[in-house]
């Protein structure tokens, strides 16, 4: 419930000032959007989210601690750059980004360890280092730091935002190049692949993240301009590469997450037509993806097949937002008797946060815990259905009120 505060106390002297800053930060804000729409997020719930805190919205109060907790946090790491490996490219550009293939592994009955050999679902830890690292922290520092900016209007989280941003993406000593052609090498078998395009799934949030910060005089729109050239450019080399080919005829998450990225980064360059084209493929991924009892076949085949049934969900559910922003209604899209998103959340729902045994393979631990609280958060807004607001509250326990979801996706307003 929403606190009151009585007329002449220091209290409400203090939410009266709070709430000036506020009517300023969403003037700020919606002259941004206005030119710069978000993607996944949106200004009414974020400006909605923004202002229940400043009055006091106890409901908000521990996403919130939460959110200041990993802003001291994120202050304190980076900047990354690709041009930091030890390890050069095939290319010889220490500019180009290059990442191992997760589930290969050395050959034991090979001096040299080549050709590498796949072990599905058990990750080579050397997978984990060096530009792929880099690039999941700058995307969830980044994140951080511009909602924390967002929320308390502190200068110092977007200014570190803001350098983060520059040194990964736009100063020429340490930039990155727009593509992925030496993503996930498989050493002794192949330079590159489509594949590894998943290596960059999260990366579209980094678009909302400057979105977040125009209006600070940390992120200029001259900073905003080069970050939308770059996006263009990663954008076409997406869409015309051997390895953007691959990715995008894949039947299973690949293919999702590229239609996320696609439909993504096409927003934020303002290229309408190829959104469409993005969106346009999402009722064939469901007559692929799904079927009429709400599995996944493609994903329930690996042997980690919670984990990718979540990671497709999400992409699905990403793709559904994405529609919001050019008035397509993907949430009605697909056909019961095939399968739909609602059907695969349903089919997954007793089973995350491990409260049923899940009845196939998954030799590792789940994770996915952000991507399992978005799905949630958004079904039961969209499907108008509080189940899956209790299904979140089980499968978090305690901590599902600290959930970043609350602050991008809040409750209806407190009377």
């Amino acid at each position: 419930m929403m606190r009151r505060h009585p007329l002449g106390s220091s209290s409400f002297k203090a939410a009266y000032a709070l709430s000036v800053v506020v009517l300023l930060w969403a003037a700020g804000l919606f002259a941004a959007t206005a030119e710069q729409p978000l993607l996944f997020l949106s200004a009414p719930d974020l400006l909605q989210a923004r202002s229940a805190v400043a009055a006091g919205d106890a409901r908000l109060a521990p996403a919130l601690e939460r959110l200041r907790d990993e802003c001291r946090e994120a202050m304190a790491v980076g900047p990354w750059s690709v041009a930091d490996k030890k390890t050069l490219p095939p290319s010889g550009d220490v500019h180009d980004y290059q990442s191992q293939p997760p589930y290969w592994w050395p050959n034991p009955a090979t001096a040299d360890g080549q050709p590498s050999v796949q072990r599905d679902g058990e990750v080579n830890p050397q997978s984990r280092e060096g530009d792929v690292a880099a690039l999941e922290h700058l995307i969830e520092t980044v994140d951080t730091l511009s909602l924390g900016y967002f929320y308390t209007g502190g200068t110092a989280l977007a200014e570190r935002a803001a350098l983060l941003l520059r040194t990964f993406f736009l100063d020429p000593a340490t930039a990155m190049h727009p593509h992925l052609r030496f993503a996930q090498v498989v050493p002794g078998k192949a330079q590159g692949s489509g594949f590894g395009l998943i290596d960059t799934r999260m990366l579209p949030v980094v678009c909302d993240a400057a979105t977040l910060l125009l209006g600070s005089p940390a992120w200029s729109e001259r900073d905003m301009q080069g970050l939308r050239a770059w996006f263009a450019a990663y954008l076409a080399w997406l869409q015309n590469s051997p390895e953007g080919r691959q990715a995008r005829d894949a039947k299973n998450n690949h293919g999702t997450w590229y239609d996320v990225q696609t439909a993504a980064y096409a927003l934020f360059c303002g290229q309408i037509d190829a959104a469409r084209t993005a969106l346009a493929r999402f009722p064939d991924r469901l007559a692929v993806q799904i079927t009429a009892d709400g599995s996944q076949p493609l994903e329930l085949a690996r042997t980690r097949s919670l984990s990718y049934s979540l990671s497709n969900l999400e992409g699905l559910f990403r793709l559904m937002l994405l529609g919001d922003r050019l008035g397509l209604d993907l949430w009605r899209a697909g056909r019961p008797e095939q399968g739909t998103p609602r059907q695969a959340l349903d089919f997954l729902e007793p089973y995350l946060g491990d409260r049923t045994p899940w009845p196939y393979r998954q030799i590792a631990p789940v994770g996915h815990a952000r991507g399992m609280a978005l799905v949630l958060r958004l079904a039961a807004r969209h499907y108008a259905n509080p189940a899956y607001e209790a299904t979140l509250a089980a499968v978090f326990g305690e901590k599902a009120s600290k959930r970043r979801v609350w602050l991008l996706y809040p409750p209806a307003a407190a009377n």
